[in-house]
């Protein structure tokens, strides 16, 4: 007779945990609804607020300062708006080029802010905006929406 000679270990039992599921790792991530105007007047209010900084600082009074940070935010919050509802029907290469002109911009208009001249101004800004679009590309390409 052909017996085992050494114990053997019972059969593991696996129990399904439906709420310890593991996301897929390139799963696409689901925002709130709101997040598609909130992210973008959060941005806004924040380069609203930078350009009344700046520019009060600079001597100009507060009123016109406000007036220009009321300008600068509504702008680059609806800017951010309009890139956020299309980004899903554009390219990679596009995206990330939306991203990258759309924080160069804004950058360079803020560094403008500080009485720098319009050439070291725009440089910052495509500096600013070549950083934003290969970054922007990097994480567009290495974690693809599914």
């Amino acid at each position: 007779m052909n017996a085992p000679t050494a114990p053997t270990a019972a059969p593991a039992r696996h129990r399904h945990h439906p709420h310890l599921r593991v996301p897929h790792p390139h799963a696409q991530v689901r925002l709130h609804p709101s997040a598609s105007w909130v992210v973008p007047l959060v941005l806004g209010i924040f380069a609203g607020g930078y350009a009344i900084f700046i520019d009060h600082n600079e001597g100009t009074p507060i009123l016109p300062a406000g007036l220009l940070g009321l300008a600068t935010a509504v702008v680059v919050g609806a800017l951010c708006y309009l890139v956020g509802r299309v980004q899903s029907a554009l390219m990679p290469e596009l995206r990330s080029a939306a991203y990258g002109a759309l924080f160069g911009c804004a950058f360079g208009f803020l560094y403008s802010l500080s009485e720098h001249s319009v050439f070291r101004s725009s440089m910052m800004g495509l500096g600013g905006g070549l950083a934003m679009y290969a970054a922007s590309f990097y994480i567009f390409r290495t974690h693809p929406a599914d």
